[in-house]
């Protein structure tokens, strides 16, 4: 697709408003006829007017047609608040309209999403021009002395901007407001030139939704503009540090407006003394993973069958995974349960490539087995995010998996995990992209251990429903009697376990994009809907194939009942059996109402499956809390 300037976008929005068509200009529709519109640069010729017999109309009446709600011929003129009484004059004095004049009567000009690419010296026709808005386009160089000189509004939203070298190669004297999110801005050449020797009056500063990442060099930039009052800095990586917004407030004691919220003193207050620990100030983000529960497994022992064989016994036990960036946290803890290690075969296997550490992960497929009890050849492809149009490129993330838990209705982990990144731009990155979370099940089988063979585990099994279900060993049982070492000697037998089998519950995707907007956490409920097993489908009851039938037959009922009580009324103390004929009814109507106590569904058997999630990004609350964290 070929350039398109900016001259060629205003000229498109000039010739809508149709300065020489009816009920405009001077033409035969108007009593007060004189001179006819002037040839315009922007390519208007004059038109024959020379109609015989059209009706005239005074101005009043087609001042009318220009202002009425309701009139066709209205314009709104979004684009500009000057185009509508441009039109209004081209009724009243058309002989004022000459191209000088014109370009002269606009001082706004709001070029959105016309695809603009270049912005050419055609603007600097507009000697009055005081603001200029061109979000929404396609512009990724602009040149300073294609602006005039009179600007005060800058408004380059949404851009493909790259580089602020062009745009401050002529200074501006009086801009005011600098719009310049959502672009691609954020390296430390573009730091430099937000500097008061070249915005001398800017109040207003937007740089939201873009790259930027160190905090002190930005710092030091901003605090050279004299008249700065609203900086947005909102979407930005730096946004996800925990000294942010404090240290910024603290180091430009001038802001009245931060991210849309107003400074108030109280926060100059809390925040004070934060600019003197500006060498603590470290680019890093943390953040916190919490999963609390999970509810609405169905039981497994529902599943299994009480004539199977004594051996082997079969022990269930549940986790959850859930993806991360892959550098590695400073510390893991966990409240209630120990720290998740390494050594767990569920861990995600790491590998140290230049300093930092790639996770290889192969995602499980839903509803199928895996045996991952050997340590499993680590996968020439990492598990990686999409490719971002913001920045166009990949991320390595990396699952982390809580411990694991017997099944229950309710299996609470409380499993919290600090994870600390250096990275700010890929977490942005990834925490745009949200991630994905999956409830695993692993199944182990039992067998006793041959004799002379040393057991790999001891387990011991208990009777539950007629079923034998594993429990993990006990720790906590070496200080025992001798009497009761010889009971259990009998009771507890050795067994062997087969490599676990694994597979994969349920998946969700749990967005994040709130951190980057604002938010310091993210609570969710994730459903992953109702899992039925063969038990749960075998409760449903089956569907009528045809409706008309079973009426039919309701009805029959109905009427062989009726006749059963006529014959009761008619003076008949005894009532007969029931005959051949009808007994075959009776059964029918017995099984309808019947329902076998095996079949019938558990509490939890159609609920949905939840966990319970957070993320939390770890904030500064006030300089006395950062003091203590960074000087404990």
């Amino acid at each position: 697709m070929g350039s398109r300037t900016l001259s060629l976008a205003v000229e498109e929005q000039l010739r809508s408003l149709c300065l020489k068509d009816f009920p405009c200009g001077h033409g035969c529709w108007s009593k007060s006829r004189g001179s006819i519109f002037e040839e315009q640069s922007w390519g208007y010729s004059e038109q024959d007017e020379g109609r015989e017999g059209a009706a005239k109309e005074e101005e009043e009446a087609l001042m009318e047609h220009l202002t009425s709600p309701l009139s066709p011929w209205r314009h709104e003129g979004s684009w500009s608040p000057q185009a509508p009484t441009l039109r209004e004059l081209s009724v009243r004095k058309p002989e004022l309209l000459h191209g000088n004049f014109i370009f002269s009567h606009f001082n706004t000009l709001r070029i959105v999403d016309k695809g603009v690419s270049i912005v050419d010296d055609g603007l600097l026709r507009f000697s009055n021009l005081r603001e200029l808005v061109l979000s929404a386009n396609k512009i990724s160089e602009l040149q300073a002395e294609y602006l005039p000189c009179t600007l005060q509004v800058l408004e380059l939203y949404a851009n493909q901007v790259s580089s602020l070298k062009g745009l401050s190669s002529q200074p501006l004297p009086c801009l005011q407001h600098l719009g310049l999110g959502c672009n691609r801005l954020g390296s430390p050449a573009d730091i430099q030139y937000l500097t008061g020797t070249l915005w001398p009056r800017l109040v207003s500063l937007d740089l939201s939704w873009s790259g930027f990442q160190g905090q002190r060099a930005l710092v030091d930039a901003l605090a050279t503009l004299p008249s700065l009052r609203t900086l947005v800095l909102e979407g930005n990586p730096l946004t996800l540090t925990p000294s942010y917004p404090g240290f910024i407030l603290d180091s430009l004691p001038r802001l009245l407006y931060l991210d849309a919220t107003r400074v108030t003193p109280d926060d100059h207050h809390r925040f004070e003394g934060l600019a003197k620990m500006r060498d603590q100030i470290v680019d890093q983000a943390m953040a916190t993973v919490t999963v609390r529960r999970i509810r609405g497994v169905p039981d497994p022992l529902l599943t299994v069958d009480e004539s199977v064989p004594e051996f082997p016994v079969v022990s269930y036990s549940y986790f959850v995974n859930y993806e991360f960036l892959s550098q590695s946290p400073p510390g893991n803890k966990q409240a209630g349960s120990d720290t998740a290690s390494t050594s767990d075969p569920m861990a995600p296997i790491a590998e140290k490539m230049d300093g930092g550490i790639v996770g290889i992960y192969q995602t499980p497929k839903e509803n199928c087995e895996e045996e991952t009890t050997n340590t499993p050849k680590p996968d020439t492809t990492a598990r990686t995010m999409e490719s971002l149009e913001t920045n166009h490129c990949s991320i390595d993330v990396i699952m982390n998996s809580t411990h694991k838990l017997a099944w229950a209705e309710s299996m609470d982990y409380d499993h919290t995990s600090v994870h600390s990144v250096g990275d700010l731009g890929s977490f942005k990155s990834f925490v745009l992209r949200g991630l994905w979370l999956t409830v695993e099940e692993e199944k182990v089988l039992s067998w006793p251990a041959p004799s002379g063979e040393q057991p790999i585990t001891k387990s011991t099994t208990e009777k539950k429903g007629g079923k034998e279900c594993a429990r993990p060993p006990s720790n906590t049982c070496s200080n025992q009697k001798s009497k009761d070492k010889k009971k259990k000697k009998d009771s507890i037998m050795d067994l062997v376990q087969d490599t676990p089998i694994r597979r994969t519950l349920g998946s969700i995707h749990v967005p994040l994009q709130d951190l980057v907007s604002g938010d310091q956490r993210v609570d969710a409920l994730c459903n992953l809907g109702v899992l039925l097993t063969e038990q749960s489908t075998r409760a449903m009851p089956p569907r009528d194939k045809d409706p008309s039938k079973k009426a039919k037959h309701d009805k029959k009922k109905e009427d062989k009942k009726t006749k059963s009580s006529a014959d009761s009324a008619g003076g008949q103390k005894n009532v007969a059996p029931p005959s051949k004929s009808n007994g075959k009814g009776w059964k029918e109507s017995e099984a309808d109402f019947c329902m076998d106590d095996n079949s019938a569904p558990s509490p939890n058997q159609f609920e949905s499956m939840t966990v319970e999630f957070t993320v939390h990004l770890d904030k500064w609350h006030s300089a006395s809390e950062a003091h203590h964290l960074v000087h404990p």
